[in-house]
């Protein structure tokens, strides 16, 4: 079996809306870094201008989200999770907040695209970013909490299980799966511990250079996306 070019694999994942937006936020957290490190001012007014619009076109990528996280928030009221009342409730505020997030920012469209200039841009886009770091730093605690509670239970034997062979694949496999629950939850944490500079550093409640926001984007761009490239493939 041959195996699949970087070029093919690279192919395919840009083919998912996904992994293009993805390769669009690493390009653009490329380009704010290069806007700040360029030595004159003309490549750096390029690269800031070049950053501008991939954030522009990644905006199209995400403009009807606001629906899923309210589905999100009906499902949520519909009742009929397992998870104590505490995290449903985190859970309904954070897709609230992140909904909203995506709503505000969805007006503003018109602005960013230079073709309907309005004078209440800059304030619309402040309470969504503020919308968009309470959605994550709610999203952050409760990956935490996961972590330290549901994901460190010790996997048990199921009593259907007969001794032996069948009861070790059971527990090894139980085990797998709170491995890769972990996996998920600490790349959670990483990713929108990361993205809390972006809103946080907007609305002024968090002290960070437009460098370190860069860097912060890459890394968080790149976890992110190694389990789209993976399932592209």
């Amino acid at each position: 079996m041959t195996s699949t070019s970087p070029a093919k694999q690279f192919s395919n994942f840009t083919r998912t809306s996904a992994g293009l937006e993805k390769t669009l936020r690493l390009l653009q957290a490329a380009a704010q870094i290069a806007t700040e490190v360029s030595v004159d001012q003309a490549s750096g007014l390029r690269w800031s201008q070049a950053r501008t619009q991939f954030a522009l076109t990644r905006r199209f990528f995400r403009f009807f989200n606001f629906i899923d996280c309210a589905e999100r928030v009906v499902g949520l009221l519909g009742g009929g999770s397992s998870e104590p009342i505490i995290m449903v409730i985190v859970e309904l505020v954070r897709w609230s907040c992140l909904g909203l997030y995506f709503f505000l920012e969805d007006l503003t469209i018109l602005h960013a695209m230079n073709l309907y200039p309005v004078p209440w841009n800059k304030p619309v886009l402040v309470e969504a970013y503020k919308f968009w770091f309470y959605a994550l730093s709610l999203s952050v605690l409760s990956s935490l909490w996961r972590l330290a509670f549901n994901a460190t239970k010790q996997p048990s034997i199921t009593k259907t299980y007969e001794k032996g062979k069948k009861a070790a694949k059971a527990t090894a496999e139980q085990a797998s799966a709170l491995r890769e629950q972990r996996n998920a939850l600490v790349k959670r944490v990483v990713v929108d511990g990361c993205d809390l500079l972006i809103p946080g550093t907007f609305v002024g409640w968090i002290e960070a250079s437009d460098l370190m926001v860069g860097m912060a984007m890459v890394v968080s761009t790149l976890v992110a996306g190694r389990d789209i490239w993976v399932r592209s493939q």
